[in-house]
């Protein structure tokens, strides 16, 4: 199992919880909608530049019970906020402030190339977010979904971001994951 994999269970595990809120057919922000609702979260959408924000984009506040997000953006920008940001309520636990370049879904899950660059781009924060981002896109389009409407329905990255209204760049590294990723298979108990 890859250091991602729980966290692509967590998200497929919250995304079944959902039921049928998390239709296949579902769009990207009532699916992040029906998620904050579920962990009984509030989502407030407040202006970019609310000092509440303290500069970011989207902020989960443990002690509220609260994912703070900015408002600008069209509903893909806003449901990639509030899925990150379940993220990190699922799998850190803690209060987050996430900058623009945080949330990024789209990012791969490789490391820095090699040496000094890979020491100084890659810190615990870093992969906080990175967390956040590969949870954000297994919840919005989990793995096996994306490969049934790539390769069963036959529809490009551009037609699925389309449906379900979401971001390409997510469409396309979901349809990637779900090809060149083994799917996960439960161990047996030893």
């Amino acid at each position: 199992m890859d250091a991602f994999e729980s966290i692509r269970i967590a998200a497929s595990a919250l995304r079944s919880e959902l039921g049928n809120a998390s239709a296949d057919r579902a769009r990207s922000l009532e699916i992040a909608e029906a998620a904050a609702r579920h962990l009984e979260l509030d989502v407030v959408w407040v202006d970019a530049e609310d000092p509440q924000l303290k500069g970011a984009r989207a902020l989960f506040d443990h002690q509220g019970g609260l994912i703070l997000c900015a408002r600008d953006g069209d509903d893909s920008d806003r449901a990639m906020r509030i899925a990150h940001e379940i993220g990190h309520v699922r799998i850190h636990v803690t209060s987050a402030a996430c900058a623009t370049n945080d949330i990024d879904v789209s990012q791969s899950m490789e490391l820095a190339p090699v040496g000094l660059q890979r020491v100084e781009d890659y810190g615990g924060r870093e992969r906080r977010e990175l967390q956040a981002n590969v949870f954000a896109r297994e919840l919005l389009l989990p793995r096996g979904h994306a490969r049934r409407l790539h390769v069963e329905a036959g529809l490009g990255a551009s037609e699925i971001a389309r449906s379900l209204d979401l971001a390409d760049d997510v469409v396309r590294q979901q349809v990637l994951d779900a090809l060149l990723l083994p799917p996960f298979v439960e161990e047996a108990p030893s």
